[in-house]
């Protein structure tokens, strides 16, 4: 036997870069595999010179600014006090803080980063390393479990129905309970859950969705959602498609509602043109081979839901001004034996008050800026969480990036004067260096900028540029050479009226 150096058989090593060969030619062929990698999509920025300052203070301080992100008491105390005055309130209330997109939008933003980016392990304080306060040394550790393309992984990673292959199963609502005075909103039929599993004394699967990532099943507004895309599907192929033309269409509709419907509203018109008409000047992948999730999108640039959140909801007509912790799922479903067994039908959502429908304008998704809607502690625990997870996966800072993409930064006074005055002492700490997602959420707010209507130049550039890379190596490209769509447009409303469909079956 043939022996290496040392004594080791070679053949391992010759297997695994065989392995490692034939990985590469099934990327370029445009194969997916189970796990992809994350990395940075500006790696000239990943050292110490561009980062926060690896030390217990920078955590202190972090904490600090976190508690101040969460919307001020007073502000909602004078919501508390408006819904009594005006009880019971009128359908779509604007409130302080609302912006220009229809509320469905926050949702929208939340279900496409959950359908790009799923961690297999997720870096935590005991995989630091032994300096507690330091960022990760390297992003190898972190697997993506979905493709970190454009094609509805979440939506077609779940059990088709049984009794038509063709199509995705979809849950039935359990009936209003007695004395409810409304049942489901107009026209919608009884398939309008989450498929799910029976009741289980094992909590993780009582009535748990049938699908392998639960997330989109936390909130009912991002659980109808899902919803909406599954009955999509069901909807192509009832005029005929097979499965996989089916699902094709729909990847396509989607990375059009992505790229034309969703990008628009997101991004500073001028960057999304020049991203759109020239293709990224930044990030530019040339094979599927060396495609990644970047970090800069996937824990900072596109974490806009928690801004865009509204504190309440109008949600139909049994559930007016309700707080938003009043829609998580599991609190709808709650235990004991006489809960019901899927989502009751009363709590099926009404899109006319989430987009443009109806003649009455819909309620508004709040403006992108540093504040978080809700009760404090919910709102501190989220802004927590993404700040100390930007730290650890050593994201460069806001002026780093702003600096490396030719732009003026926002810093110091002009850093301040973008914030409310409720945020300016805790944010001196970062006047110079401040954090990558915090810094993009201030750009937005900035009222001598965007004012919250859309994302600033560095956060426009971020998103667009890694969107449209993403969608150019998706199954099924809308921007392949010579690939044309068969529809005109699709944006959001279309997807819910293609659903609405499957209601009339």
């Amino acid at each position: 036997m043939e022996m290496c150096a040392g004594g080791q058989d070679p053949r391992p090593a010759r297997h695994e870069a065989i392995g490692e060969r034939v990985r590469a030619l099934a990327l370029e062929s445009g194969a997916r595999p189970a796990d992809h990698g994350f990395g940075f999509m500006f790696p000239a920025l990943c050292g110490p010179a561009h980062r926060l300052t690896p030390e217990p203070r920078t955590l202190k301080d972090l904490a600090r600014l976190a508690a101040v992100m969460a919307e001020p008491q007073d502000k909602l105390q004078d919501t508390v006090q408006d819904t009594v005055q005006n009880s019971p309130p009128p359908p779509r209330v604007r409130s302080a803080g609302d912006g220009d997109l229809p509320a469905a939008y926050t949702y929208l933003v939340e279900f496409l980063r959950n359908d790009l980016v799923w961690e297999r392990r997720t870096p935590d304080a005991s995989g630091l390393g032994p300096d507690a306060f330091a960022p990760l040394p390297s992003l190898a550790g972190m697997l993506n479990r979905r493709s970190g393309g454009l094609d509805l992984d979440s939506i077609y990673d779940a059990p088709r129905d049984p009794q038509a292959v063709r199509r995705m199963l979809v849950g039935t609502v359990s009936p209003k309970p007695n004395g409810c005075p409304h049942g489901r909103p107009p026209r919608t039929g009884t398939a309008n859950d989450l498929p799910r599993h029976p009741r289980s004394s094992e909590p993780g699967r009582d009535r748990a969705p049938r699908m392998s990532d639960a997330r989109n099943d936390e909130h009912l507004i991002l659980g109808q959602l899902h919803v909406a895309f599954l009955k999509a599907h069901n909807a192509l192929i009832g005029s005929g498609l097979s499965f996989e033309a089916a699902r094709r269409a729909l990847r396509r509709r989607f990375q059009w509602m992505v790229l034309f419907d969703l990008l628009p509203k997101l991004c500073a018109p001028d960057v999304l043109e020049n991203v759109m008409a020239q293709g990224p000047r930044l990030w530019r992948v040339e094979r599927p081979a060396g495609l990644f999730m970047p970090v800069e999108l996937s824990a900072a640039a596109l974490v806009l839901a928690p801004s865009m959140r509204r504190a309440s909801y109008d949600y139909n007509l049994n559930f007016r001004n309700v707080e938003h912790s009043a829609l998580v799922t599991r609190n709808v479903l709650g235990g004991g034996r006489d809960r019901p067994e899927t989502l009751p039908e009363h709590h099926v959502i009404s899109w006319e008050g989430f987009l443009p429908f109806a003649a009455e304008a819909p309620q508004r998704a709040r403006r992108l800026d540093t504040v978080i809607s809700g009760a404090p502690e919910s709102a501190q625990a989220v802004a927590t969480h993404h700040l100390l997870r930007g730290f650890r996966l050593g994201l460069p800072t806001g002026q780093a990036l702003a600096r490396h993409l030719g732009l003026k930064p926002l810093k110091d006074d002009t850093l301040l004067a973008a914030l409310p005055d409720h945020q300016r002492v805790a944010a001196l700490p970062f006047c110079e260096a401040t954090p990558l997602w915090f810094y993009i959420l201030a750009e937005a707010g900035n009222p001598e900028g965007p004012a919250g209507r859309h994302l600033g130049p560095v956060g426009s550039r971020i998103v667009a540029e890694a969107l449209w890379t993403l969608a150019l190596h998706s199954d099924a490209s809308i921007l392949s050479q010579g690939s044309l769509p068969d529809f005109a447009r699709f944006s959001l409303s279309d997807l819910i009226l293609l659903a609405a469909e499957e209601d009339g079956r």
